[in-house]
């Protein structure tokens, strides 16, 4: 994983135990995608957040055309189904692109999408365990979506993905607009 991910788990997970070997150093090897309008919808017993899946889909675009190999995991069962048909709908490859986390545990890929879903509850982020198996599947790089306020002044401040927010500070986080417009990170 990049040495900025890498230091970051291993200072607030493995008490600074862990050491990262890996030659990337770019800080930008993981950053924020703010969705600002991006709302959590119960779906079931699980939960989908429809903006984020929209900008999901943007970045898989860009990705494919750019030949970047990724893969889109998530928190939540419904929000993976539901990239899964919309990657399909809009013709991109979908089939073992995306995975919740539990199922992704012990892969990894270059790019690294994450959908938080959440905006207004905390729910899974309160798992400091299955947050640090969502936040280390990248060799290359990743990009997390969700809300800014929500990560660095909401309810998800004092967790994990709140915590990497702060570290990677107001330089770390992207536009979702620049996304839809064709700008690749």
């Amino acid at each position: 994983m990049p040495v900025v991910v890498g230091n970051f788990i291993s200072r607030h997970v493995y008490g600074n135990q862990l050491k990262t070997v890996h030659n990337n150093n770019n800080k930008t090897a993981c950053r924020f995608l703010d969705v600002k309008k991006g709302q959590e919808k119960k779906s079931g017993h699980s939960w989908v957040n429809e903006s984020e899946i929209t900008v999901i889909i943007h970045l898989a675009r860009l990705y494919h055309k750019y030949g970047r190999q990724y893969r889109v995991i998530t928190p939540y069962d419904a929000q993976r189904s539901a990239i899964e048909r919309q990657l399909e709908l809009a013709g991109l490859p979908w089939e073992d692109k995306c995975f919740n986390v539990d199922s992704f545990q012990g892969n990894e890929e270059d790019y690294i999408i994450v959908s938080l879903v959440r905006s207004q509850g905390v729910g899974f982020l309160k798992n400091v365990r299955r947050t640090n198996v969502m936040l280390t599947r990248c060799k290359t790089s990743m990009i997390i979506c969700t809300s800014r306020n929500f990560v660095t002044a909401g309810k998800a401040v004092n967790t994990l993905v709140g915590k990497l927010a702060a570290v990677m500070g107001s330089e770390g986080w992207l536009d979702s607009r620049d996304i839809a417009r064709g700008v690749l990170p």
